[in-house]
């Protein structure tokens, strides 16, 4: 059991480790990977919960400015992928679910 105990520790903390790791390199979908693996691991980790809600935020903003891009490339197929990526990520958003309604209409 003590094992266990141990092998679920160093599994967190590899986990987090990695997202940071990831959002210091600017890869936030990576961080929220790793993040919700944290806190899977340890769901009380203020630390993996801080981490999780800003890499979620950025990666949000990353996948819109992506639809944007795509937008103006008129790819609406995956425009709409993307900005519905970004509104996952960050349902609290009512600039990424404006523009999500209007792609789609």
């Amino acid at each position: 059991m003590l094992a266990a105990i141990a092998a679920t520790g160093c599994a967190f903390s590899q986990a987090l480790h990695k997202g940071e790791d990831a959002e210091y390199r600017m890869d936030y979908d990576r961080a929220v990977v790793e993040y919700t693996k944290a806190l899977r691991l340890n769901p009380d980790n203020a630390n993996a919960r801080q981490g999780l809600t800003r890499a979620k935020v950025r990666a949000a903003e990353d996948h819109l400015i992506r639809a944007r891009r795509l937008a103006a490339l008129n790819k609406l197929d995956e425009e709409v992928v993307e900005y519905g990526v970004a509104a996952d990520l960050n349902p609290a958003s009512s600039v990424i679910d404006e523009e999500l309604k209007a792609t789609r209409a």
